[in-house]
């Protein structure tokens, strides 16, 4: 089964790259709606960002951070067209452990019409590296960061520490026959390291992934890694 997931995973990256690559040599916001996953996206960003305002009963959150963002950063891309027209703009800002992803995804939401205040993009390992996470309101983990149970468990781990208390989590993780290709978050390996689960959602329609919404409790930071150690993710 691992086997498979690796597989999988390998082929939404090779996919990403080449509709990245066509997109900064083409009309990118009419090709962008052409990708072969495009409406899928839409439909999971509207589906956990309704979650994450049932649990914040509507205080929407502003600032966000996508790890694992990849070479085409749709998740970014939908949140910041879902709050389109909002009068406070929110701020995306991805991290990827790909230098060459980072570069392509930063040309490709500057072709877009990003700027970087609002689609920020930084390239660092979340996996065993401090990075400071404090200043945002969400945290989005992509799916595919971590192809184990146990691996995934060690990340999130060490994401937890870098964050603020009360701040929101978001975990994509699957379901049923769904759990062939994406790993599956567990409770226990959630509230073992901090995490508050506070919304699971699986849906059965063509949306693949579940979506998993967790709130970081303060009484269990006390281990943090110290903060001459972190490495700001954000300047200023």
């Amino acid at each position: 089964m691992h086997k498979s997931k690796r597989g999988y995973s390998a082929f939404p990256g090779f996919l990403d790259v080449i509709m990245c690559n066509v997109l900064t040599k083409s009309p990118a916001k009419l090709m962008l709606q052409n990708f072969t996953y495009y409406d899928n996206y839409i439909d999971l960003i509207r589906m956990e960002l309704n979650a994450l305002d049932s649990v914040t009963r509507g205080a929407r959150p502003r600032k966000f951070a996508v790890l694992g963002s990849g070479p085409l950063p749709m998740t970014s891309l939908c949140i910041s067209q879902s709050y389109n027209g909002d009068e406070d703009a929110v701020v995306v800002h991805n991290v990827d452990r790909d230098a060459s992803a980072i570069s392509k995804s930063t040309a490709l939401c500057r072709r877009l019409g990003y700027p970087p205040e609002q689609v920020g993009f930084h390239c660092a390992d979340v996996e065993g590296q401090a990075f400071d996470l404090r200043g945002f309101d969400v945290v989005y983990l992509a799916g595919l960061v971590g192809s184990t149970n146990e691996q995934k468990q060690s990340i999130i781990g060490g994401i937890v520490q870098q964050m603020s208390p009360g701040a929101m989590l978001v975990l994509r993780s699957a379901h049923s026959m769904r759990s062939l290709l994406y790993p599956v978050v567990l409770n226990t390996s959630l509230t073992a390291v901090g995490l508050k689960p506070l919304l699971i959602v699986h849906p059965c329609n063509h949306i693949i992934n579940s979506v998993v919404i967790c709130q970081i409790e303060s009484t269990r930071l006390e281990a943090c890694i110290p903060q001459e150690s972190i490495r700001k993710a954000v300047p200023g």
